[in-house]
C-alpha cells in the first residue's frame, strides 16, 4: 500500500511541514543504510512509520516516526542478514 505523507499543518500553521520532515527523515535514514536497504525499502518503512503513528501529537510526529522507522530499519537489516541491499518487495514490516 503506498500512502503520501501526512499533510496537516505544522504548529506554526505551514502545511508542507510533514511533506519536507518526510524527505529530511528519508534522507538521513538513507544515508545510514544506503550500503544495507535500498532507498525504495527505506521511504516505504519510513511510509509505513508515519501511517502506524497517525493520531499522536503533531509537533511530536516528526521524531516519533524516524524513531520507529530507525527502530524497523535495524531489525529488518538484522533479519535480511546478507550483504546485498534489501529491495522494497521483499519488505515485512516488524511491528
Amino acid at each position: 500500500m503506498t500512502t503520501l505523507p501526512d499533510s496537516r499543518l505544522s504548529p506554526d500553521g505551514e502545511p508542507d511541514y510533514h511533506d519536507r520532515s518526510f524527505a529530511d527523515i528519508v534522507e538521513r535514514l538513507f544515508r545510514e543504510f544506503e550500503d544495507r536497504l535500498s532507498l525504495t525499502a527505506i521511504v516505504e518503512v519510513v511510509r509505513e512509520s508515519r501511517q502506524h503513528l497517525r493520531g499522536s501529537p503533531i509537533g511530536a510526529l516528526p521524531e516519533l516516526t524516524e524513531r520507529l522507522a530507525h527502530e524497523r530499519l535495524e531489525r529488518l537489516v538484522q533479519v535480511a542478514g546478507g550483504d546485498e541491499p534489501v529491495p522494497a518487495p521483499h519488505l515485512t514490516i516488524l511491528s
